[in-house]
């Protein structure tokens, strides 16, 4: 009964919000895109040929803002920007980007957690990219820090201090061995967007985004068909210290991209994650990157079909994925002997929408993901799905300090809802309830377990409003409100005894964003 009437209120509650937010701004007509995947090359402001709406070619440089939850919007560059400023070459490229973000929630979400937390933050991320005929020279300066926080433990995600993000070279061609099909090759330290992002992704979001270093190689064209494959390791954040490439760990995958059909693109995809030694892991739950264990033979192999929204028409996306070989449940958890376990898990994500061809261009969407826990923890086997270094924050809801659900052991579904109420403002509503998949197993996101599963499954439903304002290329505002009525399992969690447990109080979380651009 109490589950009922807390969907019934969080439903309503949401509603009631979006028809406010959608009665008290100007009207416009813009069209919702989906989030920002797959964007080449990877710097977080990509400079295109700003175009018309007709396609043609405009002399002016543009740049891509992408907002909290992962959309994008492309606009012109302003006379502020530094390669309009110092009126560059075609050639040269600089920028500067500044965030300044509260961000606070007024409950215990997690296990041993006692109180809310809040966190005041900055980023600042300085650019430079140099392309000359083949040759591409790219890098990123990157600062970021907590400058207010209480209730939280700083963790790599959160600070990394004076430290280059990237720096790789790339070279280019545009008839790969004589024939007329393009190439890049790029070597160095970069960050990487991969398909959908779901298993490897630039989380914008979060404070520090993961790198890596080694080789990335792309063959194609990205309006027909392309290949990527990549082999490289990841990158230890130090927070006060030089950064450390973790030498235990190898990355390496190809992915394949066809998107002639106009209904149907598709991708086919397979990575490989080997480590030789005991995964490291940043003794905290909020860390974005999995730390599941130790993967010692990881296998991901997937395959996603979906249609680009456009206005009036619907469209769709479906990934699966599956993972098989060796690894272990916890950080460094091995069976007696040192043996990993045996894997095989996965994850589905299914979505429709409509985006309706009317001023405001309203879009609706409704989605369900399902990602395998591990059924039984004494089997000697491990059915968790592994995330990898995928972003979460356009499937499910924010990061940052929050970061309470990942995909693993989960099932959830939602619905979502935007609107544009003028060129320059974005209103987004997404509704989620979330399963454990498996109630033995772990809830991630929070570190919490019921291994006897009499605590149930059902863990909540969350309400999560944004807004952003453009009000210049030069200023992005954000703003959003987030409610979650926690579900049986938190209050069962405490009347089982399981330590460590918080309480079973709805939770608040806030975060107010300023972004600049030059």
């Amino acid at each position: 009964m109490r589950e009922r009437r807390s969907l019934t209120l969080s439903i309503g509650f949401c509603l009631c919000l979006l028809m406010f937010a959608g009665t008290t701004a100007s009207a416009g007509d813009v069209q919702e895109a989906r989030p920002a995947q797959d964007p080449s090359p990877t710097p977080i402001m990509k400079i295109e040929p700003l175009q018309d709406r007709e396609g043609r070619p405009l002399d002016q440089r543009s740049q891509r803002i992408i907002f909290s939850d992962d959309f994008g919007q492309q606009v012109p560059q302003s006379r502020f920007h530094l390669d309009r400023a110092l009126n560059v070459p075609d050639w040269l490229h600089l920028g500067l980007q500044s965030r300044w973000r509260y961000e606070s929630y007024s409950q215990p979400l997690r296990k041993n957690e006692t109180t809310g937390g809040a966190q005041f933050s900055e980023r600042t991320l300085a650019q430079l990219g140099v392309r000359y005929k083949p040759f591409l020279l790219f890098a990123e300066f990157l600062d970021a820090r907590p400058l207010y926080n209480v209730g939280l433990t700083v963790n790599g995600k959160m600070e990394d201090r004076n430290d280059l993000l990237q720096l790789y070279l790339g070279i280019r061609t545009d008839r790969f061995l004589g024939s007329s099909v393009p190439s890049e090759l790029r070597v160095g330290k970069f960050t990487l967007d991969l398909g959908s992002r779901r298993l490897f992704a630039r989380v914008n979001f979060t404070n520090v985004p993961s790198s890596f270093l080694g080789a990335h190689w792309i063959l194609g064209t990205t309006d027909e068909w392309k290949v990527r494959t990549f082999v490289m390791r990841p990158i230890r954040n130090q927070q006060t210290s030089p950064d450390q490439v973790d030498t235990n760990t190898l990355l390496a995958g190809i992915l394949y991209q066809e998107r002639r059909l106009p209904w149907v693109y598709t991708e086919l995809y397979l990575y490989y994650t080997s480590q030789n030694d005991r995964a490291p892991s940043s003794g905290s739950i909020q860390n974005e990157e999995s730390a599941h264990g130790e993967r010692q033979n990881l296998y991901s192999a997937g395959f996603r079909l979906f249609r680009p929204a456009h206005r009036g028409a619907y469209d769709y996306e479906v990934e699966s994925i599956y993972q098989f070989g060796k690894s272990a449940l916890q950080a460094g958890g091995t069976l007696v002997g040192g043996t990993p376990l045996p894997v095989f898990a996965f994850n589905q994500h299914a979505e429709i929408g409509y985006t309706f061809a009317v001023p405001w261009s309203p879009v609706v969407r409704v989605l369900y993901d399902y990602a395998s826990g591990d059924k039984d923890p004494n089997d000697r086997r491990n059915g968790r799905f592994d995330s990898l270094y995928g972003a979460r924050n356009f499937d499910f809801t924010h990061t940052g300090i929050w970061s309470l659900f990942n995909r693993s052991n989960l099932s959830s579904p939602g619905i979502f809802f935007a609107l544009h109420p003028s060129d320059t403002v974005r209103v987004a509503l997404k509704q989620r309830f979330y399963w454990l998949a498996q109630s033995k197993d772990e809830f991630i996101g929070a570190g919490l377990q019921d291994r006897s599963g009499r605590s149930g499954n059902y863990l909540g439903s969350e309400c999560d409003l944004r807004v952003a304002w453009t009000a210049s290329p030069n200023l992005l505002l954000e703003a959003g409100w987030l409610y979650l009525i926690k579900g049986s399992y938190y209050g069962n969690l405490l009347r089982e005894g399981i330590a460590g447990s918080p309480n079973d109080k709805n939770t608040d979380y806030v975060f107010v964003s300023m972004r600049l651009f030059f």
